[in-house]
C-alpha cells in the first residue's frame, strides 16, 4: 500500500476522487492501493520559550533567546492529537511501503508534511506528489510521475529557515519591546517594514506644506467639444500673468497632426499580486477577499496554483496550453510560441495563474468575477484576432510664444480583439483638426497649489513589498533578476496574511483601499527607532536573500539562524530604556459608559468599558437582537452612547426587512446591568 498524506481534508478528497472507488474510514480514505489521510494545515508548531525553559513570565526570559536546536510539538487540540495518532498508525502499518508527501505545491506545504513524517519517526521511502492544479486529470498524471521527496529538500530547508528566523525575530523583539514599554507589542521581520512604509507616508502627508504656484490655462472650443490648454510649467503670479497676457495677444495654431494605427498587446498572464491588483482596481475587491476566492477556485480545480510570483509559463507547459486551447474551442484561440508567454528564466517554482480544463458551471458573484478575470486574460494572450486602435496626437502652439506647446491626444478602437474580453475605456476621440488652423483662446491665470502624496494603497504596498528598491526605469528583466535573488519583503504566499495581522494588531487601519497608520503603529516604529532596531526594507531584504540562497542550495539553514542570532545580539546588547505606555492613551475614546461613566474603547470584537475588571458593559460588533444580527460600527456606537438613535435594518413580520431607529437603554436583572436596544421610531421615507 501507498500512504498519501495531504495537507488538508479538501485536498485529500480531491485526490481520492481522482483515484476513484474511495471508502471513508476514520481519519482517512482507502482507494485501491492507496490510503489517503490528511492534516489540518499545520499539525505541529515550533515549541515556545516556556516549552524549552519552563519560564512563563516574559520579564524573566533571557534575551536574546536562541534555542540550541529547534523542536516541534503537536498543537494543543484534541482533533489534532487524534488525527496525528491516525497518521502515525497508518505510517507504521506493515503493508504501507511508501509514503507520499501531498502538501500544497509550495514551500509551506513541503514543510507541513515533511514535519509530520519526521515526527512519526518513519524511515520508509517518501515520494512527492506535486500538484500545480487540482483537476482529476492532473492528479492521476502526477500519481504516475511521483518524484523522490529529497528533490524538494532545498524547498523544505528554505521553509524551515524562514520559520526559524521569523520565530527568533518574533519572540525576541516582541518580548523586548513589550517588557520595556509595559504594553503588548507584536513585532516581526516582515511586519515591521510594512508598518514603517505606511508610517513614513502618513508622516510625509502630515508634515507636507503646500506651496502656491500659477499657470496660464484656457479652453479651446471646436465641434461642440471643450479642450483644456494649460501651461505645464509652474510660475510665480507675475510671470504667469505675463504669459497669460502674451498668449491672449495671439492665437493658438495647429502645428502638427500625427495619426497612427497601433496593434495592442494584452496584459501578461497573472501572478498572484498582479491578479489581486487587477481585481482591486477594476472590481473593488480587497486583496484579502480576492485571495480567499482565488484559493477556493484552485482547491475546486478551476485554476492553477495561485501563490505564484511570475507572469510567465514554463517552456515545458506548451503541450498543456495546447490542450487548454482545445478545451476552450468556443473562443477563436491559437497557440503562440512566444517568449512573452513562455520563459523559464522568469520562473522560480510556479508558473502564472491560468484556468484549467475543468470549467465551472455555477459560479456567482465575486467567484465568477475572479474566475473570468483569469480565464479572460488567458484568452487575451492566445486570441487569434488582432487588436488595433487609431491614436491621433495634435500639437498646438501660441503664435506669439515659440516656447508654448500644447499636446492633445485621442484614441479609438478599430479592431476590438481582446477588448471584448477585457474592456478598456479610451479617451474620447478629438475633433477633426487641420494643420495651420488657428483659434482664439481666452487664457486666464489660475492659482494652484502643490499636493501631498496620497495614502498608501493596497496595490502600492504590494508593489513595494515585491521590490522595495524598484525605480521607475527598472526593466522587467531587472525586476525578475531581483526577485530571483530574494530582493523582496515577504512572499506572494504570506504578504496578504501579514498585512491582515498588522490590521488586527491595530498598527494600521484600512478604509476602502487606503492604509493609515494608527497610534499603536506609530508607537511601534518610534520605539524601534529609540532601540536603534533597523529591520526596515534594506535590512529585511538581507534576510530574504539568505533564504533564497538556501532554496538554491547555496547556503544552509544554520547560516540563516546564525545571521539572525548575531542581529539579535547586537540589538539587545545596547540595553536602551523606554518609557512605559498607558494602553488607553493609544485608544480613541468612543464615548461614556452608560453603566459606570468611565470611557468606552473599541476592541477587536466589541466596544468595552475601560474599567472592564469591575464593569461588564460591552457592545459586540455583531449583536444579536431577536432574529437580526446587527453590525455595530464605531459611528453608530458613538451615537448610541451619546443618547442618540442609530438606524438599523431590522426584520419584521413575515421576515420583511425595514429601517428602524434603535436607542440604547440599560436594564437591570439579578443585580446586573445589561445593554438593551429599544426600537424608537422610523426614518422618514424619501419622497419619490
Amino acid at each position: 500500500m501507498k500512504l498519501i498524506i495531504a495537507e488538508k481534508p479538501s485536498l485529500a478528497r480531491n485526490v481520492a476522487g481522482a483515484i476513484g472507488g474511495g471508502k471513508n474510514k476514520d481519519g482517512y480514505i482507502e482507494a485501491g492501493e492507496y490510503l489517503i489521510t490528511w492534516g489540518f494545515g499545520h499539525l505541529l508548531n515550533l515549541k515556545s520559550v516556556e516549552d524549552y525553559t519552563g519560564i512563563k513570565n516574559w520579564r524573566e526570559i533571557p534575551l536574546p533567546f536562541i534555542p540550541e536546536s529547534f523542536e516541534y510539538k503537536l498543537k494543543s487540540d484534541d482533533g489534532v492529537d487524534k488525527q496525528f495518532k491516525i497518521i502515525k498508525e497508518l505510517v507504521d502499518r506493515k503493508d504501507v511501503e511508501t509514503i507520499i508527501n501531498c502538501g500544497d505545491a509550495d514551500r509551506e506545504g513541503q514543510v507541513i508534511i515533511d514535519n509530520i513524517i519526521q515526527n512519526t519517526g518513519s524511515k520508509k521511502p517518501v515520494k512527492r506528489l506535486w500538484l500545480p492544479e487540482q483537476t482529476e486529470q492532473t492528479i492521476r498524471k502526477q500519481l504516475n510521475n511521483l518524484e523522490d521527496n529529497n528533490k524538494y529538500k532545498n524547498l523544505y530547508n528554505e521553509g524551515l529557515g524562514r520559520t526559524c528566523m521569523d520565530w527568533l525575530f518574533g519572540i525576541n523583539l516582541t518580548v523586548l519591546i513589550s517588557v520595556k514599554t509595559g504594553h503588548s507589542f507584536n513585532a516581526g521581520r516582515v511586519l515591521i517594514p510594512i508598518v514603517k512604509f505606511i508610517y513614513d507616508r502618513d508622516n510625509e502627508i502630515k508634515n507636507f506644506k503646500p506651496e502656491k504656484y500659477y499657470q496660464s490655462e484656457g479652453i479651446l472650443e471646436k465641434d461642440e467639444l471643450q479642450l483644456t490648454l494649460s501651461d505645464s510649467r509652474k510660475h510665480d503670479k507675475a510671470k504667469a500673468d505675463e504669459i497669460t497676457a502674451l498668449w491672449n495677444s495671439g492665437k493658438v495654431k495647429v502645428e502638427k497632426i500625427e495619426k497612427k494605427e497601433i496593434e495592442k498587446t494584452p496584459g501578461k498572464l497573472f501572478s498572484l499580486s498582479k491578479l489581486q491588483s487587477f481585481l482591486s482596481k477594476n472590481y473593488k475587491l480587497s486583496f484579502a477577499s480576492s485571495l480567499k476566492i482565488i484559493q477556493g477556485l484552485y482547491e475546486a480545480g478551476y485554476v492553477t496554483y495561485p501563490r505564484t510570483n511570475t507572469e510567465y509559463l514554463a517552456e515545458n507547459e506548451k503541450d498543456k496550453v495546447k490542450e487548454l486551447i482545445e478545451a476552450y474551442n468556443e473562443y477563436p484561440l491559437i497557440f503562440k510560441d512566444s517568449k512573452k508567454i513562455f520563459d523559464n528564466s522568469k520562473i522560480e517554482s510556479h508558473s502564472a495563474i491560468i484556468p484549467t480544463v475543468k470549467k465551472p458551471s455555477n459560479l456567482e458573484g465575486n467567484e465568477k468575477i475572479v474566475y473570468e478575470a483569469i480565464r479572460n486574460r488567458f484568452i487575451a494572450n492566445f486570441l487569434n484576432e488582432k487588436t488595433t486602435t487609431k491614436k491621433v496626437t495634435v500639437e498646438l502652439k501660441n503664435n506669439k510664444d515659440p516656447e508654448s506647446l500644447f499636446k492633445l491626444s485621442g484614441e479609438t478602437v478599430i479592431n476590438e480583439g481582446f477588448y471584448k474580453y477585457e474592456p478598456k475605456e479610451f479617451k474620447d476621440s478629438l475633433p477633426d483638426f487641420t494643420e495651420g488652423e488657428e483659434f482664439k483662446v481666452d487664457f486666464k491665470t489660475k492659482e494652484k497649489q502643490t499636493q501631498p502624496k496620497k495614502k498608501v494603497t493596497e496595490e502600492e504596498l504590494s508593489n513595494y513589498l515585491k521590490n522595495p528598491f524598484r525605480k521607475e526605469d527598472t526593466s522587467e528583466d531587472e525586476e525578475y533578476k531581483a526577485l530571483l535573488e530574494g530582493i523582496e519583503i515577504g512572499t506572494e504566499a504570506t504578504r496578504t496574511g501579514i498585512i491582515e495581522t498588522c490590521k488586527k494588531r491595530e498598527y494600521i487601519s484600512q478604509k476602502a483601499f487606503n492604509y493609515s497608520i494608527e497610534a499603536l503603529g506609530e508607537k511601534l516604529i518610534e520605539n524601534l527607532d529609540k532601540l536603534e532596531i533597523n529591520l526596515y526594507a534594506d535590512k529585511t531584504v538581507e534576510f530574504s536573500k539568505i533564504l533564497k540562497k538556501i532554496y538554491k542550495g547555496e547556503a544552509k539553514v544554520e547560516e540563516a539562524i546564525d545571521m539572525t542570532a548575531e542581529e539579535l545580539k547586537g540589538i539587545i546588547s545596547k540595553d536602551i530604556e523606554l518609557e512605559k505606555i498607558d494602553r488607553n492613551e493609544l485608544k480613541e475614546a468612543i464615548g461614556e459608559c452608560p453603566v459606570c461613566k468611565k470611557t468606552v474603547y473599541e476592541g477587536e470584537k466589541n466596544f468595552y468599558c475601560s474599567d472592564y475588571k469591575n464593569c461588564d458593559f460591552k457592545l459586540w460588533k455583531k449583536t444579536k437582537r431577536f432574529s437580526d444580527e446587527l453590525t455595530m460600527t464605531k459611528a453608530k456606537v458613538k451615537s448610541l452612547l451619546s443618547g442618540k438613535k442609530a438606524v438599523f435594518t431590522l426584520t419584521g413580520k413575515e421576515n420583511k426587512k425595514f429601517e428602524g431607529y434603535l436607542k440604547l437603554e440599560i436594564t437591570e436583572k439579578d443585580g446586573k446591568k445589561y445593554p438593551n436596544l429599544k426600537l424608537d421610531g422610523f426614518p422618514e421615507k424619501k419622497k419619490k
